[in-house]
């Protein structure tokens, strides 16, 4: 029956005279990203000292799905970019690659692919092959160095909202020459394009950004707005997080059940009572709808003992006279998470060196006035007390200790985990955060920066969230935080804020802007782990939330915003009307009115595993 009415509607069609539309399809929703080399050679880590960091980051930010291909291990097999069908594997392809010679590195199978399907956008790159030359229809002439102003070209999609006032001031730095053979100039500079677009087959799109370099697409707001046009008009498609990151602040709170504050003469305080938690933490966050990290430390080291303890089971009066009771802080913290405004996570198991034992130790029994006060002692994932790197198979250690202990003591399963002391290991053999992805963790920080995690890889996030350290005797201001449009702000404090200062939490929350709100970390961490789809035939996205990256979702819903390219808002609009389904249930209607100006909201129900969303059009 079905089949009848098709053949009925393309002959009522054709005795109108006018062909029914085309179904939509959509590419792929992957990203090929291209890269000449990757210092680490098991392409485990991409670090702030590789050259495409900046990229990898955006793309995680923006939860784009993409792969890596490292041109000094691989080359540009079939198997790479088609799948087994035929189809080609890649919506685009970014191409970071910029080396004198791409010899050996089998480029037609690049031109295939383009020609069936798959964008290219490359960026700060001579692309010296004749392949890609075509492709881009571009011709790599010399490097250059100029003063003049970028001036825009034709008006184009890709820079139609392009805000001159956010270009940067060194246009003198941009460097490569480039003449156009068939390409068309979005934007130059005196005689030189920096911005160029061609279309080497009906359905694909091949950009050139001609950036300074890959740093300037994630610092810079002006290059970065044309890289995520440029993604945009390759893909005809992006599916963003739908979080004004600019107005989100990822707030975590140190040392809740380290040892150091009844023993260290520099760092002495009490732990944070039940009672205070409860009179000056909750009604605070509750009134601010926020929702903050408590970074846990479980492992009480004990100098009378010598031995790595429960810090639940304390209560003590300290050689300073000061009462400890770490009991009442557990009873505080649990009621907290019960009260919906804290998250447990891990801040290590001891706060401590993996090994007390060895010289300069032993720490257990060494003079608190002197060896045992150095701060090398106080730091987990690196040994800076005798100038070596903690021992992976430590690491690995005090990392699963962490969580199996918060498991125990509050059932919660931390995603993050957080230095103590500052200093991590940093080779590849016992690079902490492999390691902790290794453990199970879905974020590594190290207080200004932090690490993407999951089993196949640690990615330096360094320049997508500015973060600060506040303590009970400054002002906060907000005013100078740095844009944040692509994560939340980190800010980070200490339980020893509170013990001293006990309205410091109110006054904190006090000093942030009205419209700023809290991001959890366990809602941040599911919305980087979040795996979106593209359906083989018609607009059709699926969304993994896996666990235990993404159980936040599993009682909270998310939402995600569709951007749209001229190309397919001109395919949606042919549709007499268009209805989104969630979860095979029909969500309602679309306005298409509105598709170029304003984004598709997906919304989503609770729950883990997979959902799907779908437009239908008739």
């Amino acid at each position: 029956m079905g089949r009848l009415l098709a053949v009925a509607l393309l002959a009522l069609c054709a005795i109108q005279g006018q062909a029914p539309p085309k179904p939509c399809v959509l590419k792929p929703y992957r990203v090929l990203v291209v890269v000449a080399g990757w210092g680490d050679p098991a392409s485990q880590v991409i670090g702030e000292k590789d050259a495409f960091q900046p990229v990898a980051a955006l793309l995680k930010a923006w939860s784009v799905p993409f792969d890596i291909l490292r041109l000094d291990q691989q080359t540009l097999g079939a198997s790479y970019l088609f799948d087994r069908s035929g189809a080609v594997r890649y919506g685009a392809m970014l191409w970071l690659a910029d080396m004198p010679s791409y010899a050996g590195k089998n480029l037609a199978m690049l031109t295939e692919a383009v020609q069936q399907g798959t964008s290219i956008i490359v960026a700060a790159s001579r692309f010296t092959d004749p392949a890609l030359e075509r492709i881009l229809g571009l011709h790599y002439k010399a490097d250059y160095r100029a003063p003049d102003p970028v001036l825009r070209g034709p008006v184009h999609f890709i820079t139609r909202e392009l805000m001159d006032d956010t270009k940067p001031g060194r246009e003198q730095s941009l460097h490569i020459w480039v003449e156009c053979r068939g390409a068309q100039a979005l934007l130059s500079q005196g005689r030189h394009p920096v911005l160029t677009v061609y279309q080497p087959s009906p359905d694909t799109a091949a950009v050139w950004i001609g950036a300074p370099d890959m740093r300037s697409l994630l610092d810079s707001p002006y290059w970065r707005n044309i890289f995520q046009r440029s993604l945009l008009w390759g893909l005809r498609y992006l599916v963003l997080p739908d979080v004004d990151y600019s107005r989100r602040v990822l707030v975590m709170i140190d040392d809740w059940g380290a040892a150091d504050k009844s023993f260290l003469s520099y760092w002495r305080y009490q732990t944070v009572t039940e009672e205070l938690i409860r009179d000056k933490v909750i009604p605070v966050l509750a009134h601010h709808h926020a929702v903050v990290s408590a970074n846990v430390v479980t492992g009480f080291v004990d100098r009378k003992t010598h031995r790595v303890i429960s810090p639940w089971n304390q209560k003590f009066t300290d050689d300073y006279g000061v009462e400890q009771d770490y009991r009442s802080t557990q009873r505080g913290l649990k009621a907290a998470v019960e009260a919906g405004v804290l998250e447990i996570q891990s801040h290590g198991w001891t706060h401590m060196q993996p090994d007390l034992d060895s010289p300069p130790g032993p720490w257990w029994t060494a003079d608190l006035d002197g060896e045992a006060s150095v701060g090398g002692w106080y730091e987990e994932f690196e040994d800076t007390r005798r100038g070596v790197e903690a021992p992976a198979l430590a690491q690995l250690f005090h990392l699963k200790r962490s969580l199996d202990y918060l498991r125990q003591d509050f059932g919660a399963r931390p995603l993050s985990v957080i230095i103590g002391g500052g200093g991590w290991s940093k080779s590849y053999q016992n690079h902490s955060a492999r390691v902790a992805a290794q453990a199970g963790f879905g974020l590594f920080d190290i207080n200004e920066s932090y690490f993407y995690l999951d089993r196949d890889l640690a990615l330096d996030m360094t320049g997508i969230s500015p973060a600060s350290g506040h303590q009970y005797d400054r002002e906060l201001h907000p005013e100078k935080w740095p844009q944040h449009s692509d994560g939340p702000f980190v800010l980070l404090f200490h339980d020893r804020d509170i013990s001293l200062q006990h309205d410091f939490v109110e006054r904190t929350f006090n000093a942030l802007p009205k419209d700023t709100m809290t991001l959890s970390m366990n809602h941040y961490v599911g919305i980087l782990h979040a795996q979106v789809t593209s359906a083989s035939e018609g607009i059709e996205f699926g969304f993994q939330y896996e666990e235990p990256y993404g159980a936040y979702f599993g009682n909270h819903p998310s939402s995600w915003r569709l951007l749209l390219a001229d190309p397919l808002v001109d395919k949606i609009k042919q549709s007499a009307t268009a209805n989104m389904i969630v979860d095979g249930r029909m969500a309602g209607p679309l306005n298409t009115s509105q598709l170029a100006e304003r984004p598709v909201l997906i919304h989503l129900p609770a729950g883990t595993g997979t959902h799907s969303w779908k437009l239908e059009l008739k």
